[in-house]
């Protein structure tokens, strides 16, 4: 169990009753309301998040893994790296590292600090927690990092390594973030479906017993493999993930994509989202949308042919965005971030939508330059 317990419970009090927070909305594109007013009048924005995987290789074999359809030998080297992190610096302010397993990449590291010079605020790694105890990952994540999300894909050692040794190191991390003075923040991801829901209490309970700061569950998806993804039958998980979240005995932050359970239509002429969330593959393409990674189908741009300073602009990736339609997008009953970005644009374009004063606000949402 995490030791030194006081001081963790008096920061999660703290948090679990600051006003409004949350950590994915699609409303949280809508926090950067002067680039979406910049993008409706001319098009012309620097994402507001990258997204970039360093690595496609990974140390797991997880079933239906979204990065599945990746060849396992590509991998970003520092010359590329350098490049995209110095056309968007200091007007992206959200680096998340992706994978494959970005922390067995050799440049995870000097990645993450080459980020800090180039002006990125927010910095989240997503990791499958494997590596946690190793020094030149734990250290450059507690120089840093603003945060990572463990993907604890399964409970039980059935599949992947289970929740165990992942917790162990989960409790490690937040003793050295204590001793360090660290501002890095633990977060664990939780994949939800049916079979699974009524071991969301036990789960979230052993993940705040272990120190982490935050736990977020969201929907699990299949058919990654055919380029398809759609989420699996939930039966009733929302309600007990909020029955969680008010409990009395509930002392870490819990949060879960609201719109990505619900069945309303999602619709849009041109994948905005692209435009705010930039998703960068290890073979150096750019990607529609996370959901659409390493489908060849789906590349806007090939970053190793074409890196000018004014890239984001080249007339035929702008094309290949606007031609994608929510009613052909093969992708859509994934319900994932970027489409749901794209049907809020496109209300507020149709001014079908009218702002938020929270809109303003982006410190309503936690990691706001993290889309």
């Amino acid at each position: 169990m995490y030791r030194n317990k006081s001081v963790y419970e008096n920061t999660i009090v703290e948090n679990r009753y600051s006003e409004k927070r949350l950590i994915a909305s699609k409303y949280k594109v809508a926090a950067h309301k002067g680039k979406i007013e910049k993008y409706l009048k001319d098009g012309r924005i620097y994402p507001v998040t990258l997204e970039l995987d360093l690595t496609s290789r990974c140390n797991m074999n997880c079933p239906d893994c979204p990065s599945g359809r990746a060849d396992k030998t590509d991998n970003l080297n520092i010359s590329f790296i350098d490049r995209l992190l110095s056309i968007l610096g200091h007007n992206t302010e959200g680096l998340l590292l992706t994978g494959g397993e970005t922390t067995i990449s050799p440049l995870f590291s000097s990645t993450l600090k080459k980020a800090r010079e180039k002006g990125f605020r927010n910095i989240a790694v997503v990791t499958n927690g494997s590596r946690l105890g190793d020094l030149p990952v734990y250290s450059a994540l507690l120089e840093h990092a603003s945060t990572i999300r463990i993907s604890m894909y399964d409970s039980k050692k059935t599949v992947c390594e289970g929740s165990g040794p992942t917790l162990k190191k989960i409790e490690i991390l937040r003793n050295r973030i204590e001793k360090s003075g660290s501002k890095l923040e633990i977060g664990v991801s939780i994949l939800t479906r049916e079979h699974n829901r009524s071991e969301l209490k036990k789960i979230s309970e052993e993940i705040e017993s272990a120190g982490a700061h935050w736990v977020y569950f969201h929907p699990f998806c299949s058919k990654w493999s055919i380029g398809e993804p759609e989420i699996v039958e939930q039966a009733d998980t929302e309600q007990m993930i909020l029955e969680l979240k008010q409990s009395e005995e509930n002392k870490i932050e819990i949060f879960y994509p609201k719109d990505r359970y619900s069945d309303e239509e999602i619709s849009f002429n041109g994948y905005h989202g692209s435009h705010f969330l930039m998703v960068v593959g290890a073979d150096g393409k750019n990607y529609l949308g996370a959901e659409t990674k390493y489908d060849p189908s789906m590349v806007i741009a090939d970053l190793n042919e074409n890196m000018g300073d004014n890239f984001l602009w080249d007339q035929e990736r702008i094309k290949k965005i606007s031609s994608v339609m929510s009613n052909s997008f093969k992708a859509i009953r994934s319900r994932h971030r970027g489409g749901l970005y794209s049907d809020l644009i496109e209300r507020l374009k149709k001014k079908e939508e009218r702002y938020f004063p929270y809109f303003e606000n982006p410190n309503y949402f936690k990691y706001p330059f993290i889309l």
